[in-house]
């Protein structure tokens, strides 16, 4: 990429060559030329300067991937809003708590989510579907822009086609913004009940995509198939047709036949949904087509047996790369599929750290990273120079070698799960004595299976108090975070350790590994 240019110029580049090539298509066959997505940016952009957003201002982003979400985007970041993706599957307390910590002055939100997180009884409704929503209640001072028809009831809110036909005129000069200035802002779950805001500046930002632009092969003629916009922005600038999938949930087929559809060349993913891949891919007797040159894995740890398995569906010279990193920083390091499979020390090797990332192991064993691309800091937090991981490591030949974790965190998917956070909840709940929920590899899935271990009070064991309590889980005041929902529910005595009586966490995990081992025979 062009150092120093801002995202519009750098659109503008490939929009000059070839004006009327694609550069996105939805899987839904939507498609937009290279200009006429330039050209809808800079009308945003202007609409949102015309509209009164102020460099600085934080804008809560709740537009699933499409075209338009990637146009808005980018105008927000180009007009200096500062972008806070919003959890929709989070509770409400934890939602209000990171809204009062980040003051959003802006919302750009879907129709259909603006209405029913104003509505108690389609909130409800969506509940029963499985989908939950936070209540938008506590922001309604915000400025609301809307994806979609008007909505029935919620604040009142301008279309984002009428906030583009506002800036058909250029409002002025795009505003001089400093490369410390935030640009974006990532909620994490803590440890505790208080949310953690991840802030990277304008520079961190830039370093990031600059870092992916290196690890990608992608030019003229190539198709990036992804939702994420750390691959879309690359892609674009380099003018690679993009591909995103519009559904709500991730399907193995759908996607294998995009991939033949639009002849990808080079895509990104989460390890659980490579996994579901594998096993359609494998249950159907094909591979991934031989236009794919490279995959990029990540956002969860990438284990060798999974890999070994994955290079099955590969075609003949193509390369896949296992991508380590967090919100804190991203990417951290990479490792090739053949040089994982190569290596037979103990842990797992994630590579050598990308250009730019510098990393050490502390006394305890933690490693420390830091970099050009690492965040500036927590949300009302100190500025920081280092970030420890919370994983235990060790350097091998100058790779990174993860052994462990120093924190009791589970990764599922792409989420970072907290169990401190969600265990308090829990044990409110009428007829548990106490609980600990713990994470479990599953080598099938290639993902760690979420396992709640309850010892309920002596009158609530029996079956119908664990249904009881997997609907409280997921609805009610005592509702727990989507991506936190348990696989399994153990009811067993909890195993405590030491002096102090704490949850022997070890002991719980073994035996969620017998029940798990059990239950797959």
């Amino acid at each position: 990429m062009s150092a120093g240019l801002r995202l519009l110029e750098r659109l503008a580049v490939p929009a000059a060559r070839a004006p009327d090539a694609v550069a996105i298509i939805e899987s839904s066959g939507k498609t937009i030329s290279r200009r006429a997505f330039h050209e809808r940016v800079e009308s945003l952009t202007h609409g949102f300067m015309r509209a009164g957003l102020q460099p600085g201002d934080r804008v809560l982003f709740a537009v699933r991937p499409c075209i338009e979400a990637i146009a808005l985007i980018i105008a927000i970041t180009e007009t200096g809003g500062v972008l806070v993706p919003a959890a929709v599957g989070i509770g409400d307390v934890l939602f209000e708590s990171q809204m009062r910590l980040v003051a959003p002055k802006w919302v750009v939100a879907e129709s259909v989510l603006l209405a029913a997180s104003f509505s108690r009884i389609a909130r409800r409704m969506l509940t029963r579907l499985g989908v939950t929503l936070p209540s938008m209640h506590c922001i309604r001072s915000a400025s609301f822009i809307r994806v979609g028809p008007p909505v029935p009831w919620g604040p009142s809110s301008m279309s984002a086609n009428a906030l583009a036909a506002r800036g058909k005129t250029p409002a002025a000069t795009l505003p001089t913004i400093s490369d410390d200035a935030e640009a974006i802002v990532v909620f994490t779950s803590g440890t505790t009940a208080a949310p953690k805001g991840v802030v990277h500046s304008q520079r961190s930002l830039r370093a990031t995509l600059d870092i992916i632009d290196a690890q990608l092969d992608v030019g003229e003629g190539d198709t990036v198939l992804s939702r994420d916009l750390h691959m879309i922005l690359p892609a674009l600038f380099h003018g690679a047709r993009v591909v995103i999938s519009t559904a709500s949930k991730f399907s193995p087929s759908r996607i294998a036949e995009l991939f033949d559809t639009f002849q990808v060349t080079h895509t990104f993913a989460v390890t659980a949904d490579c996994q579901s891949l594998l096993e359609h891919l494998t249950t159907v007797g094909r591979r991934l087509p031989d236009s794919v040159r490279q995959v990029l894995i990540g956002a969860a740890p990438v284990h060798a047996t999974f890999m070994d398995r994955f290079r099955d569906i590969l075609p003949s010279g193509a390369t896949a790369w296992c991508v380590y990193g967090m919100s804190e920083m991203l990417p951290v390091s990479s490792i090739e599929l053949s040089e994982k499979l190569s290596f037979e020390g103990a842990g797992d090797v994630v590579g050598r750290p990308v250009a730019g990332v510098h990393v050490r192991v502390t006394a305890d064993g933690e490693l420390a990273v830091r970099g050009r691309n690492l965040f500036t800091g927590y949300l009302g937090g100190p500025a920081v120079e280092e970030h420890l991981t919370g994983d235990l490591a060790r350097l091998d030949d100058g790779r990174i070698v993860l052994v462990g974790r120093a924190k009791d965190m589970i990764i599922r998917r792409e989420h970072n799960i907290y169990p401190a956070l969600h265990e308090p909840v829990i044990e409110r709940i009428g007829g548990v004595r106490r609980c600990a929920m713990v994470g479990v590899f599953d080598d099938a899935a290639a993902d760690e299976r979420v396992v709640l271990a309850i010892e309920p009070e002596s009158h609530c064991d029996d079956d119908a108090f664990i249904e009881r309590l997997r609907r409280d889980l997921r609805a009610g005041p005592n509702r727990i975070d989507d991506a936190a929902q348990p696989d399994l529910i153990l009811r067993t005595r909890i195993p405590l350790s030491g002096r102090s009586s704490k949850v022997d966490r070890e002991a719980v995990r073994q035996l969620a590994q017998r029940q798990l081992a059990c239950a797959s025979r």
